[in-house]
Order: structure tokens, then sequence, then C-alpha cells
């Protein structure tokens, strides 16, 4: 494993130095076919800079699917590494330069045992995760077409909380992991006209204000006290001058949840306050509801077996208590099509500076913890493979 260990990290750091964005993993793509390449293991283009790959296992059996993501994010690293990205404006702040690497290394590991093994492995290398747009490409593709049940992990330095999540540590459990993640804009048009004479035009700013209190107020008045929703807008624009009534006013946001049903519960409250507050103003509204991404929610079975692999590969010590994010993940198109598990490792440590939290300039790993990403990818395929 010290040899995968090594050739994992050197990976990982090519992967660093070259980033790209979600859509555009052109180099990254063909590095994965490569290596895929020379393992053996068959692949395919998907989803456009997607990569599939299939290992054959000698026996006849059920399908595992593997998956990792592999697109940057569109910032200046700040961490001074050695490896640092080459490429002004792009860094893997988010630990999928690690993914991949990671993969490679259980493809690497699993295609050694291709004649023990009873059943396949597909490989899922997906773009455009930060888009959230590649994992449902990829499924429309027909990614998963064949695939029983699949993994995937992600890298964390630091917990909910806050505090570092110590490299190598592991985190699984059933029901929802991330959050759903719906996006919404409201356009409100009225009649623009002199700020001395608003009594001769129909004033946007006021009513979409409105807008905003009463949307905010969906939260704590409207939902069920027990479902963690957040509601934020992000931006609000309108008008072009100090003294002229704006006609139009515009303000988007976002809406994360961990129940499916809740997405259509806000929907439904939004639709009926934004209406119900243009009407009594003189204006129009439009709201404009986007379902981006569902909730990620672990198979319970999965999860548990997941939690067996962990116990065997790191030890009862290293698995510790994570709860749910309300940031959002893509692979919840996978897990929603078949059953799935998504684990957390930690890759955090003080003392090699790796605490900053993912998408953070800052951010780096410890890379210690990518042998123990390899080893729960292994793990897992076996232990499925193995079930009857």
């Amino acid at each position: 494993m010290n040899d995968i260990k090594t050739w994992v990290i050197e990976l990982r750091r090519e992967f660093h130095k070259f980033p790209e964005p979600g859509g555009e993993e052109k180099r990254t793509a063909a590095r994965v076919e490569e290596v895929l390449g020379s393992l053996g293991i068959e692949t395919r283009r998907m989803a456009g800079t997607g990569v599939v790959g299939l290992l054959r296992g000698e026996r006849p059996g059920k399908t595992i699917g593997l998956r990792a993501d592999m697109d940057a994010l569109q910032q200046n690293e700040q961490t001074g590494l050695p490896f640092a990205s080459e490429r002004p404006g792009l860094m893997h702040a988010c630990g999928h330069d690690t993914h991949t690497a990671m993969l490679l290394g259980a493809a690497r590991t699993l295609a050694g045992e291709r004649d023990t093994l009873a059943g396949n492995v597909v490989f899922l290398f997906q773009p455009a995760e930060e888009l959230a747009q590649g994992a449902k490409a990829m499924v429309e593709a027909g990614a998963l077409q064949g695939v029983d049940a699949v993994f995937g992990l992600h890298v964390f330095t630091t917990l909910p909380n806050g505090e570092v999540m110590p490299a190598g540590s592991v985190a699984v459990f059933p029901g929802p992991v991330a959050a759903g993640a719906d996006m919404f804009r409201v356009t409100v048009k009225g009649e623009g006209g002199h700020g001395a004479m608003p009594h001769l035009a129909a004033d946007t700013v006021f009513p979409a204000a409105l807008m905003l209190v009463g949307l905010k107020g969906i939260v704590t008045a409207e939902l069920n006290a027990r479902d963690p929703v957040v509601l934020s807008v992000g931006q609000v624009h309108g008008g072009t001058r100090f003294n002229i009534i704006a006609d139009e006013t515009w303000f988007d946001g976002s809406v994360r949840y961990f129940r499916p049903e809740v997405s259509g519960l806000v929907r439904e409250k939004m639709t009926r306050i934004v209406q119900g507050t243009a009407d009594a103003h003189r204006v129009s509204a439009e709201l404009l509801y986007d379902v981006m991404v569902p909730p990620t929610i672990n198979d319970g079975a999965l999860a548990r077996l997941a939690e067996q692999v962990a116990r065997q590969e790191v030890g009862e010590i290293a698995l510790i208590a994570h709860d749910p994010i309300m940031g959002s993940e893509d692979f919840s198109f996978f897990a929603s099509r078949v059953p799935g598990a998504f684990v957390a490792l930690g890759a955090g440590n003080s003392a090699k500076g790796a605490v900053y939290p993912n998408h953070h300039p800052q951010f780096a790993v410890d890379e210690d913890a990518l042998e123990v990403g390899v080893r729960l990818h292994v793990g897992f395929a076996r232990a499925f493979l193995a079930r009857p």
C-alpha cells in the first residue's frame, strides 16, 4: 500500500497544479483515461468530460459504482505549496483533486484483484460538481446502467462546528448527509417616475423589500420547526439613480433543506407571498424557482456496510460524529437513482496547516488521508460484491 500511497499523492499533486473548471476538465479527463487504460480498464466518455471506467470481475455478480468529481473552483490559490495551481483564477479548493487521485488508486488496487471479484466495478469520474450539473448529466447519459449501488466520499478539513476533522477520520450515517439546494429569482416590475412624485409611478423597490421580509419569515413562521431549512438572499438589484423611482427590481437566493417535500412547500408559500405583495402595491411580479440538487440521502443498509468497512480499515477510534451539512453535493443524483452511501473523510491537521475549510483560498489537506480514501473505496467494493 505504501507504493500506492506515493503514487496517489503524486497524481493528486499533478491534478492540483493544473485545475480545470466545471465542464472543461479536458486535461484531467485525458489523464484519467490514460491511467485506467494502463490498468486494462475499459473507458468511455460521457457528459462531455466525464469518464466511466468498467472493471469486469472474473465471476458474475453485482455491479458497484465508485464516484469521484474532477472540477476545480474559480478562485486564486494562496497556499504557497510547491505544487500550487499554475493557472491563475483556478484552484482545487474543495479536494476534488484528492477524490480523483484516490479513485484511481482504488482502480489500480482492484484491477490487480479482478480474478477474485464476483461482479463488476464502475468508476465514475464526473465533471462539473461545483456547477451541480455533472452527476445529473452522467445519469441522463446512462452512467448508472447496470449499476446496483454507488459509493462516494468527500474530504473535509473541518467539521460543521469549525473544529479540525483529523486526517483519516471517517463519518458515515444513514439518512440525509447533505442538503438539497434550490435557486430562486423574483423580478418586480412597475412604472418609473420622479422621486418627488411617487403617486404618478409604481415603485418596485418598496414591494421588493416587503417580499424579502415575507420570504425570510417562511422559515420561522410557516414551516415545521423540526425541519432544518436555510433561505438566503444573495443579491438585490433595482433602480438607476437616487431620484428616479425604479421600474424594475429583482433579487435572488437559495433554499437548503433535508426533506425533499420541503422544496414544494417553500415554492408554494413563496408564490403566495410574492403575488400577494405585488397585488397590494400595483406592480407585477414573477417568481422563477429551480430545484438544482436534491438532498443527498444515504441508504440505511449501505451506510451500515460503509461503517463496517471503515471499522475494518481505520479502526473504531477513527469513526467520529459528523452532523449533516447544509451545503449540497450532486452525488445526490446518483444516490436518488440507485442506493448510495456517501462518506466524509477527514483530511485536517493543525501541525501541517490543513485547518482551512473547503472553498478557502488557503485550503490544504493532510495527504496521509489519501491512503485511507483508497482503502475505503476498495473495502466498500469488496464488501458489496461479496454480499449474497
